[in-house]
């Protein structure tokens, strides 16, 4: 029986290994359900994070994007930069995902990570970028942020 009710909370700090795994927690691991057979789907966050989505909920992320007018330079912008880093992973028996080296470069993570749970997905953060958006009152583009909106991401 698969768990639809699934919902991430919380924060998990862990440190990266010398082949840049991380463990994903076993509470958010037990929140996967059998639907996406140990699958997430890991890509560039909205801000200066990653963000990994569940295989199912990535899932609706591409049929809202698969809806947006490509038309529109903004659109196929925001499409190319969310799905074009997406990477597809697999948890091992240890509950550990490979993170690919363009992604943590693009988050700035060298070693210590925060997972925050964001209900439908997890954030993951570089612990000191973490601290420092935290003050900066960061914000993206506009245009992103409107298309963020309106897709429900």
């Amino acid at each position: 029986m698969g768990n639809m009710n699934l919902s991430f909370t919380g924060e998990f700090e862990y440190s990266l290994d010398k082949k840049n795994r991380l463990i994903i927690p076993a509470r958010f691991r037990k929140s996967l359900g059998d639907i996406n057979d140990k699958t997430f789907v890991l890509t560039r966050g909205l801000d200066d994070c990653l963000t990994l989505y569940p295989l199912n909920e990535w899932n609706n992320v591409e049929r809202q994007l698969g809806q947006l007018s490509t038309i529109k330079e903004k659109n196929r912008n925001f499409i190319r930069n969310v799905v074009r880093y997406a990477a597809y992973l697999k948890y091992d028996g240890q509950g550990r995902i490979a993170i690919p080296t363009s992604l943590l470069s693009h988050a700035k993570i060298k070693k210590e990570v925060v997972l925050i749970g964001m209900i439908k997905k997890i954030e993951i953060w570089d612990v000191d970028v973490l601290n420092k958006a935290s003050y900066d009152n960061y914000t993206s583009s506009k245009d992103f942020e409107d298309l963020a909106n309106e897709i429900d991401f």
